[in-house]
């Protein structure tokens, strides 16, 4: 199943989304500009030029994946994913999504939101500090979360930290709306 990278035209974004396509799994990614496009094409990559607050545009592109990985930095590129959370939830409620992996500054951990499973890395202080590099070893945890993760296992560690379970994925969201994706 597919997996969507959301804010790949940030430095976080662009280093996960080009490391996951090199593993020759099938990578979409959403990104805020044209000018992004071209190069993760390139890399075989399928690609939606939005600001995620099109509910039915990014509903498409999460249409049929598995995970997503909501790295989107808002649209100065300095703050954080939970600034564009809302609008990832809403698109994905009418989607087959069973996984969100995220960045935080405060602490890792797993959770169930809205019957979705929830994995949060800790992004470390000089991630945020220095937004125009990706932290290699936070690019190797991103990937690594939705590999080691298992909703069934109360101690799992998704990001290399000490997480918890707190549910499963039983819960659906209902049918979608289709959209093409770029």
């Amino acid at each position: 199943m597919p997996v969507v990278v959301t804010g790949a035209e940030q430095p976080l974004g662009r280093a996960v989304v080009l490391e996951l396509a090199a593993t020759g799994g099938e990578v979409r990614a959403t990104v805020r500009t044209r000018a992004a496009v071209g190069a993760l094409r390139a890399a075989g990559i399928r690609v939606a030029v939005t600001d995620l607050s099109d509910p039915l545009r990014l509903g498409a592109v999460l249409e049929g994946a598995h995970t997503v990985l909501h790295l989107d930095r808002g649209p100065d590129g300095r703050g954080f994913p939970a600034d564009t959370w809302q609008w990832l939830l809403e698109a994905a409620q009418d989607t087959d999504l069973q996984r969100i992996v995220t960045v935080l500054p405060l602490r890792s951990g797993r959770t169930v939101v809205r019957g979705c499973e929830l994995i949060v890395c800790q992004l470390p202080e000089q991630a945020h500090d220095r937004p125009e590099r990706a932290d290699r070893e936070l690019v190797r945890e991103l990937i690594e979360a939705d590999r080691r993760a298992d909703p069934g296992t109360s101690n799992a560690h998704p990001c290399g930290h000490g997480s918890e379970v707190v549910g499963d994925c039983r819960e659906r969201w209902g049918p979608s709306d289709h959209l093409p994706i770029a």
